[in-house]
């Protein structure tokens, strides 16, 4: 029970100070004004103790002449003898004989009564208020985050499949860019399948043949040779080192006008592993001559026209002047700039001499559709009108930009502009650097911008930490997990091995038409992806510009391959025939034919190098049982046996491959003799005459098909710009 002064004859505890002993009244005292609060409480303690005086002992000292009496005579007394301190003694115990009186009946009135003596209440309900406060704060985001780990809805985290709660995460797949690398991290595989999404939806971690069952599918979606590299050499050092590697080759993959992935990033692999192919391939540009990419003139800034008026972007700029001049008050954008416009300072007159169109478009490819729209005259007009207080980045390359340390600080930019992708670093930097917070093109401001530029694993393991912490605190994850839990009755798309299972993939074909109208439709609509896309819509090896050659990293996993003694098997995708002959019919076939004699060549290079037996190197692709499947005819709703369509093989395809490739016989399948051949330097040529000789007697007996993709292929609707490709 609390006192207050409001209750009366009780009151709150206080420390009292002590009144100044007077001398007894010798007649009633008539007091003028109201007992205050400390009055009312030292009056009530002290008629407590003398009446429970048998609770506490005497506080008065042995000497006292008082005597052992009770009542006022003897408070009198020990006022005169004592003075204030026994005074103030007696009353403290009489608060406290009376605070007890009342809390007799509890235990817990007790323990209430000494907490609240130990501190004033204001404190301790603030404390209260701020334990409160940050439990709320906290609690509720830690708890989300528990349940976004415990969900894993990108097999990141390491949670276990939980039937009816996680086993099927149909959220896998929009994030597997950023999700496999993490997973190498957590389950550092012995053995893992590279290569493209035919690759990973083909090949199977779980196969008998495999040397070791810490098996990973580490094939990531559109990749290219560089792509295939950076997943080979992180799980390398993941894996310290592999024992085995199953590589899927594609032709499209080699084609230097291929983009990379949007959602690949070089940060998110193994420390070292850009920087290590950077360092390489500045050597080996170097011996070719091309020097080091982005500091020759190839991918320096772009060299503007000379300085001249320009009269459509400045009545654009400036549209009261284009109306002017519509009523006639000046007779063009000139005659205003030389009356008026100068003194005016007008913008728009001409173009600078140091304004970078092509990159500016490049950074802002949005602006660069506004242009081929027609809304803005050019990449500059929109800088003028709209880009320049937007803080738009490209056109201009700032004075203190330092290029080459921006190049040496970010070494996936400098293998960026050997790709040709960007032209400068300055441009990586305006179209992704400064979202990315990347450094070395300006001074550093701080400590910890000196401390990322002197250790760079430091600054990529902070972008990665960074990274996982927004994936753990994302308002995306949590959505993604509850409808993983949600929709968990639905066929899984991505088992935990990363390998695409495609469960519902016959039933889309299905709703499309059948397979043989989808395959159809592929093979004749003029939209030749994966091979030609925009906007060359051309095949190239290498970039002339820099020099860099798409066997370069290819070389690069080779080499690194045979000194750290993996057990490398190489596979070229099993090209449907129908395929094969487009890829002829639209200009490929010399590419196609070179590209398989390079990778023998630089494969027994590599291994004579290395004084090792060269790497396995089998060709699927070559017409044969598998590759012959019958197309179904429009309208017919069965799927094919080997194929989902025109460029992904299924798994019992697969199987097969990794049969032929491990030397692995199972009773429950049989394995086709033409099914695969071993290619070597002594055989490349003899199998490539077979090969065409094999296509052409596939096309006689199918020549209705034929004649279609033929057509499409000559079709001036068709995407292609082969003919004019001046790379090789």
């Amino acid at each position: 029970m609390r006192y207050s002064c409001e209750t009366p004859g009780l009151g709150a505890y206080s420390p009292l100070t002590p009144q100044k002993p007077s001398a007894p009244p010798t007649e009633p005292v008539v007091r003028r004004k109201p007992l205050t609060c400390r009055e009312k409480i030292a009056k009530v303690g002290y008629r407590t103790v003398t009446r429970r005086r048998d609770r506490h002992k005497d506080i008065r000292p042995a000497s006292s002449s008082c005597g052992a009496g009770v009542g006022r005579g003897r408070e009198e007394c020990d006022r005169r003898e004592y003075g204030p301190r026994v005074t103030e003694l007696r009353v403290r115990a009489g608060m406290r004989a009376a605070e007890m009186a009342v809390a007799d009946q509890s235990p817990l009135h007790f323990a209430t009564v000494a907490a609240a003596d130990r501190g004033p209440p204001a404190i301790l309900d603030f404390r209260r208020f701020a334990f409160a406060l940050a439990a709320f704060a906290i609690l509720p985001p830690l708890l989300l985050a528990l349940f976004i780990v415990a969900v894993d809805p990108y097999y990141v985290f390491g949670s276990p499949s939980w039937k009816g709660f996680n086993a099927v995460r149909p959220y896998y797949e929009p994030h597997v860019l950023v999700a496999k690398p993490y997973q190498v991290r957590r389950q550092r595989p012995t053995a893992v399948a590279l290569g493209s999404s035919r690759a990973e939806v083909g090949i199977d971690p779980r196969h008998p043949g495999w040397i070791d069952h810490n098996v990973f599918n580490f094939a990531l979606p559109s990749s290219n040779s560089y792509a295939v590299m950076l997943a080979f050499l992180h799980a390398q050092k993941i894996g310290t080192p592999l024992k085995q590697v199953v590589v899927g080759l594609d032709f499209f993959g080699y084609n230097v006008n291929f983009p990379l992935a949007p959602d690949l990033s070089e940060r998110r692999f193994a420390n070292g592993v850009a920087s290590d192919f950077a360092a390489f391939l500045e050597e080996t540009l170097r011996d070719r001559g091309k020097g080091t990419p982005g500091r020759g003139s190839a991918s320096g800034p772009h060299s503007p026209t000379p300085q001249t008026w320009n009269e459509t972007l400045y009545l654009a700029v400036n549209p009261d002047v284009a109306a002017a001049v519509h009523r006639r008050d000046f007779k063009s954008g000139r005659e205003h700039w030389e009356l008026a416009g100068r003194a005016e300072r007008r913008q728009g007159a001409a173009v600078p001499d140091e304004w970078d169109e092509d990159g500016y478009l490049q950074v802002h490819p949005g602006v660069a559709a506004a242009v081929a729209r027609g809304t803005f005259v050019s990449g500059y007009h929109h800088y003028l009108v709209a880009g320049r207080v937007e803080g738009r980045l490209g056109g201009f390359q700032p004075s203190d930009w330092n290029e080459a340390a921006y190049l040496a600080a970010n070494p996936d930019a400098r293998i960026q502009v050997a790709l040709g992708i960007y032209r400068s670093g300055y441009l990586h930097y305006a179209a992704a650097g400064k979202r990315e917070g990347r450094l070395g093109g300006f001074p550093p401001n701080h400590i910890m911008e000196r401390l990322r530029l002197q250790w760079p694993a430091f600054s990529q393991t902070m972008f990665q930490l960074n990274e996982l912490f927004r994936l753990i605190f994302s308002a995306t994850t949590l959505r993604d997990s509850v409808n993983t839990v949600r929709q968990q009755s639905e066929p899984a798309s991505f088992d935990d091995l990363g390998m695409r299972v495609w469960f519902t993939r016959d039933a889309v074909v299905r709703k499309l038409g059948g397979i043989g109208l989808v395959l159809r439709t592929r093979l004749t609509d003029g939209k030749w992806r994966p091979w030609l896309v925009p906007p060359k819509f051309s095949y190239c090896f290498s970039n002339s510009d820099t020099g860099m050659s798409m066997f370069d990293p290819l070389r690069f996993m080779l080499r690194r391959a045979y000194a750290d003694g993996t057990d490398v098997r190489f596979f070229v995708t099993p090209l449907h025939a129908a395929v094969r002959k487009l890829m002829g019919e639209i200009g490929l076939n010399d590419r196609y034919e070179f590209w398989l004699k390079e990778l023998v060549r630089i494969n027994e290079e590599e291994a004579a190098h290395a004084k090792r037996s060269p790497f396995p190197l089998w060709d699927f692709s070559i017409p044969n049982t598998i590759t012959h499947e019958t197309i179904p005819l429009p309208g017919d709703l069965t799927p094919m046996r080997w194929y989902w369509d025109h460029s992904h093989y299924r798994r019992a395809t697969g199987d097969l491959i990794l049969d032929r490739i491990f030397d692995y016989r199972d009773s429950a399948r049989a394995l086709p003799a033409d099914f695969g051949v071993r290619l070597t330097g002594e055989n490349i040529d003899a199998h490539l005459v077979r090969s065409r000789v094999k296509l052409t007697d596939w096309a006689a007996a199918n020549p209705e098909l034929v004649a279609q993709i033929i057509a499409a292929a000559k079709s001036p609707e068709s995407q292609n710009r082969q003919a004019e490709a001046t790379c090789w």
